[in-house]
């Protein structure tokens, strides 16, 4: 009887470490399957945000000889803009850190100057006005160029109607892409509804 007994018991033992081992495999497969889909979840939002950029950076495109009045962009409605009716967190604002960007990538945004003078969010003399150390530059002529290349990154602002820093803030993948705040808001961020933030 004793011998049934001890073996029973070795039993137990035995099944006991192997669902011991059983669980630790489990801990560590549940663990690796949270970390798989937090790395897919991150892949998935910086391939996004690469696909944006890459349609900011690639030339902007002539359009087809077969392409009609009503296919334009131009004529295709825009939908309102969102607009913040609460001020921005001024603590928030305090965080920003501005953007420093290879003079290559900002040649390829020139490309995209005719999309920050068409804005109803760019207004070239209150830029001039709040920011005068443009007037004393060679951008005086010229102050939406500065602001597509210098200005948006460094936080200026296009116009009392649109918040760069709030609207990084806000988009951290359009900062983490190093893409123009107002580019990206008029080429995404309307159809998108992303929020703007008056100053």
């Amino acid at each position: 009887m004793s011998e049934n007994i001890a073996l029973l018991q070795q039993q137990i033992d035995d099944c006991k470490t192997q669902l011991q081992k059983d669980r630790q495999a489990f801990s560590e497969l549940q663990t690796r399957q949270n970390a798989l889909a937090e790395s897919m979840e991150a892949l998935g939002r910086t391939l996004a945000g690469l696909d944006e950029k890459m349609a900011v950076l690639a030339p902007q495109a002539e359009p087809s000889a077969h392409q009609t009045t009503s296919d334009s962009p131009v004529l295709q409605a825009l939908p309102e803009p969102v607009v913040s009716e609460e001020p921005y967190p001024e603590q928030r604002l305090a965080g920003f850190i501005p953007l420093k960007v290879l003079a290559e990538e900002r040649e390829r945004l020139v490309p995209h100057i005719q999309t920050v003078r068409d804005s109803e969010f760019f207004d070239a003399e209150w830029y001039l006005e709040a920011y005068p150390d443009i007037k004393d530059s060679g951008y005086a002529e010229d102050p939406a160029m500065h602001y597509l290349l210098f200005g948006g990154f460094e936080g200026r602002h296009p116009g009392p109607l649109f918040n760069s820093k709030a609207y990084y803030l806000e988009s951290p993948d359009v900062y983490q892409n190093q893409m123009n705040p107002l580019v990206h808001y008029s080429l995404f961020g309307r159809n998108e509804g992303r929020k703007v933030f008056p100053l």
